[in-house]
């Protein structure tokens, strides 16, 4: 018994301590017994560790499939200075609205705009919005389900991306000339992009855009330690759907569009743009400095020159 428990575990046995010359003599049948106890320990540990492995991964996966979407858009409560009058409402069948504001009057032609997941208007109403407006374009601010005064909770993205065309649809019919530019940021790159596919606005214009929802949803994880293997698991099938730029953009052939990105940023790098490959129809406007939350401040110019150029190229 004592050779074949030796050659069972000579492997194992240094490894907890147990020098396999030792088991010899009298005391050979102890040494056995407590040695055989810590290998049982170890792989008693190990099975804990790999059933811990085996939820954590399978508990993840299920959050992407079943419970990821729902989080995107956190609920934010009307803000106390929103001034701006309401333009119009629109509403889904399940009970989310969006309601978009108008800043400015619309004598050159209206830009909606999409704001980045936290829908907070605030900094934009102060930095950007008057510049939109001394040139003659409104801003259409969207607000999401859920978010300043809309409303409808915790929405699904395959529940926003059809709002956001009825929002861009209706835009266009009210605004002079049917002059309408679409500009959504961050996370409503996305959602402006799919409202660009089927709206067919006068032009495209994103800002900090990841190429696709699974990218996004992957450098999140990694920016957490406690959730950073789950970066290993194939994202892109386990999502629902994965929103892209490049199947929104297959639909605005000869449509207008620019992406100005930021070499600064972190949360949609310039380099994941790059590496998924930009659109063929989609120009790339690189912002030198750039951050998450300063790369409208740095291209503002920009921006601003681009809806103009977009409005006046469909008015000749």
């Amino acid at each position: 018994m004592s050779s074949k428990f030796i050659r069972k575990y000579r492997v194992v046995l240094p490894f907890v301590g147990i020098d396999v010359r030792c088991i010899t003599g009298p005391l050979g049948p102890y040494i056995q017994y407590f040695g055989a106890h810590q290998i049982m320990k170890i792989r008693t540990l190990l099975l804990t560790v790999a059933a811990f492995v085996c939820l954590y991964f399978v508990a993840g996966g299920c959050l992407l499939r079943f419970a990821l979407e729902p989080l995107v858009l956190p609920h934010v409560a009307p803000s106390a200075h929103t001034t701006a009058p309401l333009f119009l409402q629109i509403s889904g069948d399940d009970g989310n609205a969006m309601l978009v504001r108008r800043y400015g009057t619309p004598t050159v032609g209206c830009v909606v705009f999409f704001p980045g997941e936290h829908g907070i208007l605030a900094k934009y109403k102060k930095n950007l919005f008057p510049a939109f407006a001394a040139q003659g374009i409104a801003v259409l601010a969207v607000a999401y389900p859920g978010q300043n005064g809309a409303s409808g909770a915790h929405p699904h993205l395959s529940e926003i991306m059809p709002l956001a065309a009825q929002v861009a649809a209706a835009a266009q019919a009210a605004c002079p000339g049917h002059q309408v530019v679409l500009y959504g940021r961050s996370l409503g790159s996305m959602v402006a992009a799919y409202a660009a596919a089927t709206s067919h606005p006068t032009g495209l214009i994103l800002e900090s855009a990841a190429p696709s929802f699974s990218s996004a949803v992957r450098l999140r994880l990694k920016a957490r330690w406690y959730l950073a293997p789950l970066a290993l698991l194939p994202i892109s099938k386990l999502l629902p759907h994965d929103y892209s730029l490049a199947e929104a953009l297959s639909s605005t052939l000869g449509m207008p569009a620019v992406v100005f990105e930021g070499t600064a940023d972190r949360e949609t790098p310039l380099v994941d743009l790059r590496a998924a490959g930009v659109p063929g129809n989609l120009q790339l406007v690189v912002v030198p400095g750039g951050a998450h939350s300063t790369t409208y401040l740095l291209a503002r110019e920009g921006i601003i020159q681009t809806a103009l150029s977009m409005l006046r190229a469909r008015r000749t």
